[in-house]
């Protein structure tokens, strides 16, 4: 069965729904960036050593080998912590922000480690720093683009070493490199943009999807919930007992129909009688038993599902509960009083449409026995149900085999016996129940749509 606390479809607030968004982006932000690592990460790794193997062929010794290592175990550790994410269990905002913020941190010390270019390189003025400032251009243009969900991560990273090569080439002087420091400048400048308007895109982006995922769940719960008293609506009923299992059974099916609510709205207004339908519903939850469905599927129908071997009350004192619980006088209704009627019926399998009839032949049988009455579905009702059903089946083929005829009945004067008229009197012989009564036939013709072929 449904929980007891899952009767009411709780609707997100506004901030509710904003802190799931934010969430969904960040860790949006977090995957992306991890995805990325294993391609940016490869290849940072691979021109480190062919600059090293620059380096050892140009006569470079140790300080080349330290930086590659610095390089390497600084990518290995980006790569060790992007495995980690994919089996990280703790998607908390905090949790995904702090990852987020490690790897703005091992961005940063990967270009402190490219910025030691400029000592492999004497300033960038050996015949290496051409093909160094190449390297060092592309490395930053992929890190923008590796890392577009992230700005800081790649902003951290090309900064210092752009920042020093341009230091490096201003020092040499000369007109050739000081065209080359600006442009290296305006190339940061580009890539810092550039950085900034991708992260603002992946997060509209992600933004937009999880605010459709939300809308889409919104209208979700709307579509199984009765907007006036939070409670299923028939949809959702259907759906809550798809779900339950034979072994939750025996399962209790409770029709509530109110009795003179019409005269509430009559008198009051539809207001009035909306605020009654929402306490009904408020009073019927407070006497459902735990893991108990409670649903409105009518103008003022009410059902209440439940186990029965979960209930504490039997289903007639839990019926006369709730009558009671309605039928409490309202002080902003003080000449009309409100009162319910119960059907109630018990089933091994949890079937809607069988539950709803037999529990609603119960209820205008309840109602025939007078006002705050419940019944509960027995045999006699059965055998009632199945005559009514086997009637109104019957009916159409009992009209058009003149199965149904007229009898007449001589009307007498008492002073001279003389026949003064006939009476007639609608007569059906059934094959299985025997004479049908004229009411009983006019009852089943109106209920199935007949009530014109018998005049």
């Amino acid at each position: 069965m449904e929980k007891h606390g899952e009767r009411l479809v709780a609707v997100p607030s506004s901030e509710g729904r904003s802190g799931a968004v934010e969430a969904g982006i960040l860790r949006d932000r977090l995957a992306d960036l991890s995805k990325g690592v294993f391609i940016s990460m490869p290849i940072g790794t691979v021109l480190a050593a062919l600059i090293l193997a620059v380096q050892l062929l140009s006569g470079g010794g140790l300080a080349a080998v330290l930086w590659f290592i610095a390089i390497a175990s600084i990518n290995g550790a980006r790569v060790v912590l992007a495995v980690a994410q994919s089996g990280a269990a703790d998607d908390r905002p905090k949790a995904v922000g702090a990852r987020l913020s490690l790897y703005g941190a091992l961005a940063f010390a990967s270009g402190v480690a490219w910025s030691f270019l400029a000592l492999l390189s004497d300033g960038y003025t050996t015949s290496q720093a051409p093909l160094y400032l190449i390297v060092l251009a592309g490395i930053s243009a992929g890190s923008v683009t590796y890392g577009t969900c992230y700005a800081p991560a790649s902003i951290n990273f090309i900064t210092l070493p752009l920042l020093t090569a341009a230091g490096c080439v201003l020092a040499k002087g000369g007109v050739e490199n000081y065209v080359l420091a600006f442009t290296i400048l305006l190339f940061l400048g580009g890539m810092i943009r550039s950085a900034m308007l991708g992260q603002s895109r992946f997060r509209e982006t992600s933004r937009l999807k999880y605010e459709a995922r939300e809308f889409a769940a919104e209208m979700e719960r709307n579509s199984r919930r009765d907007p006036l008293t939070n409670l299923l609506n028939r949809y959702g009923l259907e759906q809550a007992i798809a779900r339950l299992g034979l072994s939750d059974g025996p399962f209790v099916a409770m029709l509530i129909d109110l009795d003179g609510f019409k005269s509430v709205n009559d008198t009051y207004g539809h207001t009035i009688g909306d605020d009654l339908l929402v306490k009904v519903a408020r009073r019927i939850e407070a006497h459902a038993p735990a893991g108990a469905t409670i649903a409105r599927i009518g103008g003022d129908e009410f059902v209440l599902l439940f186990s029965a071997c979960r209930s504490r009350q039997a289903a007639g004192e839990l019926a006369s509960a709730i009558i009671a619980a309605i039928a409490n006088p309202d002080p902003e209704l003080n000449s009309v009083r409100v009162g319910a009627s119960v059907g109630i019926y018990q089933s091994e399998k949890p079937r809607l449409t069988e539950m709803l009839l037999k529990a609603d032949f119960a209820l205008y049988a309840a109602k025939r026995g007078g006002r705050n009455e419940y019944c509960l579905f027995d045999a006699g009702l059965d055998a009632a149900l199945e005559r009514k059903n086997r009637i109104e089946r019957d009916l159409r083929g009992a009209i058009e085999n003149g199965a149904l005829c007229s009898w007449f009945q001589p009307l007498v004067r008492l002073d001279t016996n003389a026949v003064v008229g006939f009476e007639a009197l609608l007569r059906w012989h059934h094959d299985v129940h025997g004479a049908i009564a004229p009411p009983e036939i006019v009852t089943a013709a109106r209920e199935t749509g007949l009530l014109s072929l018998l005049t």
